[in-house]
């Protein structure tokens, strides 16, 4: 069955996600929703075993025409597959610029739910368990939150990120770049850990990194005080934001609201995410996003960085 989008959509910048909440034997996992395109049912596709397949990836399936890898959660995650698995469900999925299909045991319902609300892993377990953002209760349940992005880049690693070393070899930039000042904001540990090496690769290397968008929101707080303890432009502390939307704590449409609209920050904003669709977009512009790139366009990003700390 399709994903009923139109009734899930959320307001602009309320820190708030759909959930989907799904089980994996006796687990509950979660998905943020506005990653799903739709369910069907396991035994209504065929699945074709490709040789040489990763780890965890059962085959692929033909979905109106088009050829979808299909991920067993389970055996990715290292968790025992139940034996009947007559009524499990595939969950498929667009972000990235990729379509991937995952196994799921059971489709228990959607909640709405604010980003506040997922309290992040200890950090010894965060280490051992990069596949989870974190953990919300709902409904008496402790949900573990999935990373996807990182599920999917450590299976295909070029959606990570898409880049060229050679398109970045220009010196005069390499060397300006390092005059500016960038704060970056994204929870996928694997997203997080490429995209820095790559941006301070190219010169970007004034870097404040967060996993999350509360703990770049609380950066720009004490930027913006220097700021006007100084009596300077917002600008002389900050060139540029770069952030994810989907993130635990505070989502980058709150962080873009507050930025722009609360404080009237001039501060260019670029969203990197991997759920830009039009409808997206729209939600970007209407908070004062300057620009927007969906993830792995690594080399669109660095363009927009250049052109915006750079307008001269």
């Amino acid at each position: 069955m399709a994903l009923e989008k139109q009734e899930i959509l959320l307001d602009s910048g309320t820190n708030e996600v759909e959930l989907v909440d799904l089980r994996l034997s006796e687990q509950s996992f979660g998905i943020n929703a506005a990653k799903i395109r739709e369910f069907i049912p396991y035994g209504s596709v065929r699945i074709a075993k490709v040789p040489n397949r990763p780890d965890g990836v059962a085959g692929v399936f033909l979905l109106r025409g088009r050829t979808i890898p299909l991920v067993e959660l389970d055996i990715y995650l290292g968790i025992p597959p139940l034996k009947d698995i007559a009524q499990r469900v595939i969950v498929v999925t667009e972000f990235n610029n990729m379509v991937t299909a995952f196994v799921a045991d059971e489709i228990f319902r959607i909640h709405r739910i604010r980003w506040s609300d997922f309290r992040p892993l200890e950090p010894l377990l965060a280490r051992d368990a990069p596949e989870i953002i974190g953990s919300v209760s709902l409904m008496g349940r402790e949900v573990l939150v999935l990373d996807l992005e990182h599920i999917v880049g450590q299976i295909f690693p070029r959606t990570v990120v898409n880049y060229d070393e050679h398109i970045f070899e220009d010196k005069p930039k390499l060397t300006r770049r390092g005059d500016a000042k960038v704060v970056f904001a994204e929870d996928s540990a694997i997203i997080r850990h490429h995209l820095t090496k790559i941006l301070r690769a190219v010169g970007y290397t004034n870097l404040q990194v967060f996993e999350n968008g509360q703990l770049a929101l609380d950066a720009l707080a004490v930027l913006k005080a220097k700021a006007e303890g100084a009596h300077t432009h917002i600008r002389k502390e900050v060139s540029v934001v770069v952030t994810d939307i989907e993130m635990p704590q505070l989502d980058g449409l709150t962080l873009c609201r507050t930025v722009k609209r609360d404080w009237g920050l001039d501060v260019p904003i670029i969203m990197f995410s991997s759920l830009l669709n039009d409808q997206m977009i729209a939600k970007c512009q209407k908070l004062g996003a300057d620009g927007y790139v969906i993830k792995p366009e690594t080399e669109r990003l660095v363009a927009l960085m250049d052109q915006y700390c750079f307008s001269d």
